[in-house]
This record gives structure tokens, C-alpha cells and sequence, in this order.
């Protein structure tokens, strides 16, 4: 019933939101998405609660509750650039985009070795493939196969109309390594697990359960593996800024994959640790993915850091 339910509000959105400026659309997203966080979704409000309490170290539920309210209110937005994306130009995507690393990516383009983006559910990370696709970089990207056929069919019908090529989780198999060995882009979440590739490794200085695959696949097809996020840019929200870290470059394989896949996912996460905890609000993570709270800091301490 929720899946549905979830579609049909999706299916709204789209006829009533994509005729309206950016701005107007945002200002509605923003209205829906706080009803959608008191009334429809109780059990994603508690596990975002949970994760950002985490994150802030804090055990002010009102202090929390606010930032998981503007979580809600900042996805509201990412649906409305979801949605008008698809029908947007070329030269509208870059003008939207502040990015100064292409020379990096073009660098790492001309080894002839695939590009892995290890990201999270993080700003508008959907944008990120896009800007990606119309600067010329060919990108595939593991995306989540929604349970609702209909559902499914129109989201990963969007994400292909971004210009990415969209590959369910389920069929990861040799297209994949294939793409990475023509020294194509793979975009691909850590903090959504396949039951077969989730494995516990400290994030905000406690296991949590994210996923393996990234690491494992940059291990075995000799890809590199970067992480990035796609930030809404502060004060002006028409600005996408995504951002990723070259640093992992110099990282020298052991040999023990089992070891390197830990090592890679765990850096991959103290990478992305600085942006979720300047910008918590940015992190859409509607499933819990620490078993034992963080020791609380004090809120004065939090309000000052974020």
C-alpha cells in the first residue's frame, strides 16, 4: 500500500511540479515533504532520527528532530530537480553545475582505467550522473530496484533521460566489469546494501552497515575508486557542486582482498565523514545503519559545528 502510495504522490509531483519555476517548485516540495515527514512516514522518520542523533552526537530530540526536518524539507527539493531534470537542456545542466575538478577526471580518463563514485544519499547525487554524461564521460550507474513495478519503470526511466546508463543492483555481473575495463564511470551508493554485500565498518567512529561493493569491484577490475557527493550549494539553491576526493589515488593494494575492500570502504567513509557532518541536513538516509547511539556531545558544541 505504501509503495503505491508513494508512486501515485510521485506521479502527482510530476504533472503539478515540472510546469513550475525551480524556485515555486521548491517552496511546495519543501510544504509537502514536512507532511510527508509527520504524517506518512513514521518509520523513516525514526530511522533518520536515529542516524542524525548519531551523526550530531547529540540526545536533544528537538535539536535533532529540527535538522531531520529540513533532511525532509531538502529532499523535497531533490525531487523537484529530479524531476525537471529529464527535460532540461544540456547547457541549462552546466549552467547549474560548479565544478573546477574535469582536468582531474580527464586525467584519470586518459589511464585507461575505469572511474568507480562512491557516494551516499547525499545533496542531489542523481545531477552529479548527469553533469557527468553531458561533459562526455560515458556513465553506468547501480541504482536500487523499487519494489513497485510501476514505481520502478519511472525512476530508472528518469535516471536514464539524465544520460546515465542504469543497471538494476540485482544484475550487477559482467556488463559491469566490462564498462570498468573500457575505462568507463561506475556510480554506485555505499550506504544502501545489497543483503549480500553489507558489511559493518566504522563511520562517525562506529560500525555501521554499509556496502562492500564498491571496493570490491574497484579491487577486482584495477578501477579507481573515488568518493564524491553532489552538494546543493549554500546560498543559492539552483547551484549543484559536486565534489570528489582525488586522495585515494596513492592507496596500494595489499594483495588480501578481504582486507583491501575494508580499508578502501573505510577511507571511502572518513572521506565523506567532513561533508555529512557540515551538512547533515543533506544526507537522506531513511534507514538505520548504527546498532548503538553515539555518546552525546553537548548542543552547544553541535550548534556551533554545523
Amino acid at each position: 500500500m505504501l509503495d503505491r502510495t508513494v508512486y501515485w504522490l510521485f506521479r502527482l509531483a510530476i504533472l503539478l511540479a515540472r510546469p513550475l519555476p525551480l524556485r515555486l517548485g521548491y517552496w511546495f516540495a519543501e510544504r509537502i515533504a514536512l507532511i510527508c515527514y509527520v504524517v506518512l512516514f513514521p518509520r523513516q522518520r525514526k530511522a533518520l532520527n536515529a542516524n542524525l542523533a548519531h551523526v550530531l552526537r547529540s540526545d536533544d530530540r528537538a535539536y535533532v528532530d529540527g535538522v531531520a526536518r529540513r533532511a525532509f524539507r531538502n529532499f523535497g527539493k531533490y525531487v523537484i530537480d529530479f524531476i525537471h531534470f529529464p527535460v532540461m537542456t544540456k547547457d541549462e545542466v552546466r549552467r547549474r553545475i560548479v565544478f573546477d575538478q574535469w582536468d582531474d577526471l580527464e586525467s584519470l580518463r586518459g589511464s585507461q582505467r575505469g572511474i568507480i563514485i562512491a557516494t551516499l544519499h547525499f545533496g542531489n547525487w542523481d545531477v552529479g550522473a548527469a553533469a557527468l554524461a553531458v561533459q562526455g564521460f560515458p556513465v553506468n550507474a547501480i541504482a536500487e530496484t523499487f519494489a513497485y513495478p510501476p514505481m520502478d519503470e519511472l525512476v530508472q526511466g528518469s535516471r536514464a533521460k539524465l544520460g546515465m546508463k542504469v543497471i538494476g543492483s540485482e544484475h550487477v555481473g559482467s556488463s559491469v566489469f566490462r564498462a570498468l575495463r573500457r575505462g568507463e564511470m561506475l556510480a554506485m551508493l555505499l550506504d544502501v546494501p545489497e543483503p549480500e554485500s553489507g558489511f559493518r565498518v566504522e563511520f562517525f567512529g562506529a560500525p555501521a552497515l554499509v556496502s562492500s561493493a564498491p571496493a570490491r569491484i574497484a579491487l577486482r577490475t584495477n578501477s579507481w575508486l573515488m568518493p564524491s557527493v553532489v552538494l546543493r550549494g549554500p546560498g543559492d539553491d539552483l547551484v549543484i557542486r559536486p565534489i570528489i576526493d582525488l586522495g585515494m589515488r596513492d592507496y596500494e593494494p595489499t594483495g588480501d582482498e578481504d582486507t583491501d575492500v575494508r580499508e578502501l570502504t573505510r577511507l571511502a567513509l572518513r572521506s565523506l565523514e567532513a561533508l555529512v557532518r557540515d551538512y547533515p541536513d543533506q544526507w537522506f538516509i531513511f534507514r538505520k545503519i548504527w546498532e548503538r547511539p553515539a555518546v552525546p556531545a553537548s548542543t552547544t558544541e553541535l550548534v556551533e559545528g554545523v
